[in-house]
């Protein structure tokens, strides 16, 4: 998992109402806690003072990977945004998926939940996509 640099903000908003699985100390060196989803925290000691990683379980871990829905929503976000130059909001998610606007708010928490987006509160259109949507076979070109 490659280090992560979080404000207090950053990961307050993005370890909200998480469930944990587990939390393991090892040593006096490094505090583990692993969450429902498939988020793993980890506070290092260094020589440098403490260090902290937020990062998602191994691939192995089904709810580190999206479902096919979730890739659908992602794959459009990321199209709508290389032709737009900007993210959907949720109402033209709405009309593309044919679903309600509850609906795409569920998903758009689902998702941002999970590590797959970040949204700024407050802010309309403010996705952004942080997963690798080309390891899921979703190619996002010119055109």
């Amino acid at each position: 998992m490659p280090p992560t640099q979080l404000t207090p903000t950053t990961l307050n908003r993005r370890l909200k109402d998480r469930v944990v699985l587990d939390a393991v100390i090892d040593g006096n060196e490094r505090l583990t806690i692993r969450f429902a989803e498939g988020t793993v925290l980890v506070v290092s000691a260094s020589s440098k003072g403490l260090v902290v990683r937020l990062g998602q379980a191994g691939e192995k871990d089904a709810a580190a990977r999206p479902t096919k829905r979730q890739l659908d929503y992602l794959g459009f976000i990321a199209k709508y945004m290389q032709r737009y130059g900007g993210s959907p909001a949720e109402s033209d998610m709405q009309r593309h998926f044919l679903v309600s606007g509850p609906t795409v708010n569920q998903m758009m928490q689902v998702l941002e939940k999970r590590g797959f987006i970040t949204r700024q509160p407050g802010v309309g259109r403010s996705i952004r996509i942080c997963v690798d949507l080309s390891a899921y076979g979703i190619v996002v070109g010119k055109g």
